[in-house]
């Protein structure tokens, strides 16, 4: 294979550069950035004039230089354009504090939560009590009220709202998950909360009357399957992986298809994509491909379709991915040409991140094309090591080969991101595989016949029984010992490094030459003395921790590989805990969580805590709450910390400094906002040392 044959390769890798910069050094000021990319330009093609006469450089290799210098500006320039925050009205030029009168229309279908309805909102115009209506841009994330007027609320509808837009705040507590970053890949950086009487609605029909259209047929598609799915399970899948709405799924569900490697087929991906155009390609088999006319109607019909259901599902970055890969086939059959697979995929990835480059940082994409690669690559190399004469055996190898091949390339990055790994991704893998192309064909028949007496139940009864069996399955594969490996932690360079090792590894496995040895070895032993280091500090470890837990206290004691967590009674087993503390631990390499509620008394040789005090090494902490009001004493209780929790009617902190002589005052995120902001103006008047875990986050003391 020769750069000829791939030249979007050579393409992306400039523009992808391009995008990276942006990312990194943020936002300047575009005219010095065309400045800037002109002089590049220039300066090297000055460069490049001055070596014209070494016979080594050809013209063909200097135009390309000044190509990759363009590619890269381009880069740089779409990402600039894309910013929705480059706008001078856009919402990240406005006060965060400060309550405003905004007009927005809906643009996303509403999300029903427990006690809100989430829905993304694009704000076209804002007022302040000073001024009239002033234009302004720009996406939020709203939460409103549940009650029956927000359960109303569709795609395009107009709406006046009263508040005050805040950015989303930083992960606060460590490790943790980032909203902030994950939403600014979408352009969207603010939020807010609407009570039932701060927004009204004025109107409807503002969205595109492309996605009304979508929106309302796939919302008439979820109610045909609920209609023959009775089971939620089953319903819930079935909404997931044929029209990518998954609203439904539940956590216990989710988890067992992510602990079994399963989960991308709960999202409208390639693999769907694919199966769809099979399944077109054989009921359009009778087209003969001598006919130039059928042959340009069955290239309408099959980019109509796929680009439709792409829509449907979602349009997910794996789905456009898939869609405008497919697409290149499609076409280049029709002009009875060869395609080369991965120019397909790099001219893929490059239409799509001229259309929106934050897509590069959605794990979606990232994850879908490191997946191809590795399919595309390794597959048919691993599939070949073993032949199998029985039909069904090969067919068992082949789509073990495949899942195989799928996890070497996604392992580094998956680790990265969701820290475990799913032992038996190869037994879910043929599961999913032998379930999904039927699902879907069963599927799409149901949506086109359920009118149909008799062969709508049928389907319906079939489907049911189908999702049933593959759910069944994969619940069953969890169960099985030792299905899940879970705390891996790397950091991105450790990926990075992960993939150069991996990709060495098999240049040098397949062509058997010594010299390429030394790349991983080399890499191998630096990512190896690197994490011993690690180990060894894991093991001398000592750390206190005072989380924020929403409403809640939580606090814990690391002693190398083991962790102590107190906590309101209320907590226990309670799956907040493991969203403000897990990934903490994991990258601490913790592995044993020993759980007690505030009350209890635990005493081990490194520690003690007992009636709300204790003391971690050299370090003394005490719990003040609601019991202590009424508590006098003539000496004071000398400790290095007071956490005050509970939201205690605490009138002033004096009675604070009648029980204790401390260093710090502690206000975690069990009190209530008002009383701490109170609290907080008076230790700033009285010069009092203090820390506030409900807006500077976690407390991390290292002992």
């Amino acid at each position: 294979m020769t750069w000829q044959q791939i030249p979007f390769i050579r393409l992306l890798i400039p523009f992808l550069l391009g995008i990276g910069l942006y990312s990194w050094f943020g936002t300047l000021d575009l005219s010095w950035t065309m400045l800037m990319g002109f002089y590049g330009v220039l300066f090297s093609a000055a460069i490049l004039l001055h070596f014209k006469p070494n016979p080594g450089l050809s013209i063909i290799r200097t135009w390309g230089i000044l190509l990759s210098v363009l590619l890269i500006h381009l880069g740089y320039l779409v990402s600039y354009v894309h910013d929705a925050r480059n706008s001078p009205i856009h919402l990240q030029q406005q006060s965060n504090q400060e309550k405003r009168t905004y007009i927005a229309s809906i643009d996303s279908p509403i999300k029903i939560n427990a006690k809100s309805i989430k829905a993304t909102v694009k704000v076209s115009g804002q007022k302040n009590k000073n001024t009239s209506l002033q234009a302004c841009e720009g996406k939020a994330v709203i939460y409103f009220q549940l009650d029956t007027n927000s359960t109303r609320l569709q795609y395009g509808d107009l709406i006046i709202f009263q508040a005050a837009l805040k950015q989303f705040a930083p992960p606060l507590n460590p490790k943790a998950f980032d909203s902030r970053s994950y939403y600014a890949t979408q352009n969207i950086y603010h939020q807010s909360y609407l009570p039932a009487d701060q927004w009204k609605k004025v109107g409807r029909g503002q969205g595109s009357p492309l996605y009304q259209f979508i929106y309302k047929t796939r919302s008439r598609l979820l109610q045909i399957l609920a209609e023959h799915l009775s089971t939620p399970n089953e319903y819930a899948v079935a909404a997931a992986l044929l029209l990518g709405a998954k609203d439904q799924l539940n956590k216990d569900l989710r988890n067992a298809y992510a602990d079994t490697g399963a989960m991308h087929v709960l999202a409208v991906s390639g693999l769907h994509i694919g199966i769809l155009v099979g399944l077109l390609s054989f009921l359009l088999r009778f087209v003969r491909r001598s006919d130039k006319n059928w042959l340009r109607i069955k290239t309408v019909i099959l980019l109509s379709l796929m680009w439709s259901f792409a829509l449907l599902t979602g349009a997910s970055a794996s789905v456009l991915r898939a869609c405008t890969m497919f697409s290149f086939v499609i076409i280049g059959q029709l002009l009875n040409r060869k395609i080369n697979i991965y120019n397909s995929l790099a001219a893929s990835a490059f239409l799509l991140l001229c259309l929106n480059p934050l897509l590069l940082f959605q794990v979606g994409f990232q994850l879908s094309y490191f997946a191809l690669v590795g399919i595309i690559y390794l597959h048919p190399r691993i599939y070949k090591r073993w032949y199998i004469e029985n039909k069904l055996g090969n067919w068992i190898w082949n789509g073990v080969s495949l899942s195989l091949a799928a996890q070497i390339a996604t392992l580094p990055i998956s680790l990265y991101y969701f820290h475990q790994f799913p032992v038996f991704f190869w037994l879910s893998g043929i599961v999913v595989a032998a379930a999904a192309s039927m699902i879907l064909s069963l599927g799409i028949a149901l949506l086109c016949f359920h009118t149909v007496p008799l062969l709508g139940t049928a389907l319906g009864y079939a489907l049911h029984a189908l999702l049933f069996l593959m759910n069944s399955l994969i619940f069953l594969t969890q169960q099985l010992p030792g299905a899940v490996w879970e705390g891996f932690w790397l950091e991105s360079w450790q990926m990075w490094t992960w993939y150069l090792v991996l990709i060495s590894g098999i240049h040098l496995l397949l062509t058997r030459q010594l010299k390429w040895a030394f790349v991983p070895l080399s890499l191998g032993i630096i990512l190896f003395a690197y994490q011993a280091t690690i180990e060894y500090q894991h093991v001398n470890q000592s750390q206190l921790c005072i989380y924020n837990s929403r409403k809640s206290t939580l606090i814990s004691y690391i002693n190398g590989s083991n962790c102590t967590t107190w906590m309101d009674a209320t907590l226990l087993g309670n799956p907040q805990v493991q969203y403000a503390q897990q990934n903490h631990l994991w990258s601490l390499g913790v592995r044993q969580n020993e759980f007690h509620a505030l009350e209890d008394s635990v005493q081990k040789s490194t520690f003690y805590y007992q009636n709300k005090k204790g003391q971690f090494k050299d370090q003394k902490l005490s719990l003040y709450g609601q019991e202590h009001l009424l508590v006098q004493s003539h000496t004071p209780l000398e400790v290095d910390y007071v956490l005050v929790h509970g939201n205690p009617k605490l009138k002033s902190i004096q009675q604070i400094e009648d029980l204790y002589l401390y260093k710090t005052l502690v206000f975690d995120a069990s009190n209530s906002p008002w009383k701490i902001k109170k609290w907080v103006k008076e230790c700033q008047e009285l010069n009092i040392d203090f820390f506030d875990v409900s807006t500077k986050g976690a407390l991390v003391l290292d002992l």
